[in-house]
């Protein structure tokens, strides 16, 4: 069985559009910038590692995720705004323990949308610091493997962060741009289908945020619309243990489910290609 869930990379594409479309004559309206489009693509290397309360491993996944997105970045009101959408599949090697401590070795199949929403302004020639929000989904699948069943999962959450960016010319018409960001949330949902049981939606624990990132590309000239990037990305997120909730059979207590502390480990490298009408 597999889950993809209700944001799929399609619909997230054409609310994302959408949403420029609707920003568009206000942005207009306060003599903006036209927005400059861009495409990327890229991949990551994705650790996830669960623990029960006394710290202890419970699953370790490891895996590549092929990632693309989309965003469009203008110049309003002084402040430079970006909207992104992004993309990822792709399947981990899972390693882990049953509730009766019999280990296990499986594949996790996974899905992921991202939507975001920066804003910067700068600080002088070469610093700038600014906020994202973002929404996240992460569709998550794990495999059966012999008399252990396997279930789909589907995680939502939102993130607020703050960041700072400096950037520097290196030589004519190649930029360097390092920037970092600190964020986190009060928590998020969990929808899981556990074999033998009713759907369930559990809560998250709160999360925190940390990343990083270093950005090489052309800079804007007078004789080209095109440039491109090339970005080296680490992220980590720490996700508290949430509550535990009841789970039901048939509308029959069967026993008690909570999602336990999560730590995740991206590391990514991405091109972007942009075009400045």
């Amino acid at each position: 069985m597999r889950n993809t869930g209700c944001l799929r990379g399609r619909r997230c594409a054409s609310l994302f559009f959408a949403g420029l479309t609707g920003f568009a004559l206000p942005a207009w309206a306060l003599d903006c910038a036209v927005p400059a489009p861009a495409l990327s693509a890229g991949v990551e290397r994705s650790q996830w590692e669960e623990f029960d309360a006394q710290g202890r491993s419970l699953v370790r996944e490891t895996g590549t995720l092929e990632r693309i997105g989309v965003d469009a970045s203008t110049k309003c009101a002084g402040l430079d705004w970006t909207a992104q959408w992004s993309h990822g599949v792709g399947r981990r090697a899972y390693d882990g323990v049953t509730n009766t401590q019999v280990a296990v070795q499986s594949t996790s199949h996974l899905s992921s949308d991202a939507l975001s929403l920066i804003v910067m302004s700068a600080l002088g020639e070469h610093w700038a610091v600014g906020a994202r929000l973002s929404y996240h989904q992460l569709n998550r699948d794990i495999d059966g493997a012999g008399t252990v069943l396997g279930y789909p999962e589907r995680y939502t959450y939102g993130l607020a962060s703050l960041g700072a960016r400096y950037q520097l010319m290196l030589v004519e018409q190649l930029h360097l741009v390092l920037t970092g960001w600190l964020g986190g949330n009060t928590g998020g949902r969990l929808w899981v289908q556990l074999p033998r049981a009713d759907a369930a939606t559990l809560p998250l624990g709160s999360t925190a945020l940390i990343e990083s990132s270093v950005q090489l590309g052309s800079a804007p000239t007078s004789t080209t619309a095109w440039s491109w990037q090339a970005i080296l990305n680490y992220r980590q997120e720490l996700t508290a243990a949430g509550d535990a909730r009841a789970l039901l059979r048939n509308g029959v207590l069967v026993g008690a489910a909570a999602q336990p502390k999560l730590l995740q480990r991206l590391l990514g490298v991405h091109a972007v290609l942009r075009y400045r009408f």
